[in-house]
């Protein structure tokens, strides 16, 4: 698949299908934005990083559940690393 042309377009489709099996969808207004439909939650998803804002631990579990249906994915609760900016 990695010499595919089409590979990064068919990884994302089958991500959104994963998603929004879950109730994940994107935001209309900025792209790149996902917030559940009735969990607070809302993420930003840059090719391979995922940054989460969510109320209630339980609520970024859901995602993490979600995502390990079909991805192996490893979580920093720190936040001390995002899309390769260090931060505070």
């Amino acid at each position: 698949m990695y010499s595919l042309p089409q590979a990064g377009r068919l990884a994302y489709n089958k991500l959104v299908l994963n998603l929004d099996q879950n109730g994940y969808r994107p935001c209309k207004q900025t792209h790149g934005l996902w917030r559940h439909e009735s969990h607070p939650v809302t993420f930003s998803l840059v090719v391979d990083n995922f940054g989460i804002k969510y109320v209630g631990e339980e609520h970024a579990k859901h995602l993490n559940a979600a995502l390990l249906e079909d991805y192996r994915i490893t979580e920093d609760y720190t936040v001390s690393l995002y899309c390769g900016l260090q931060l505070n």
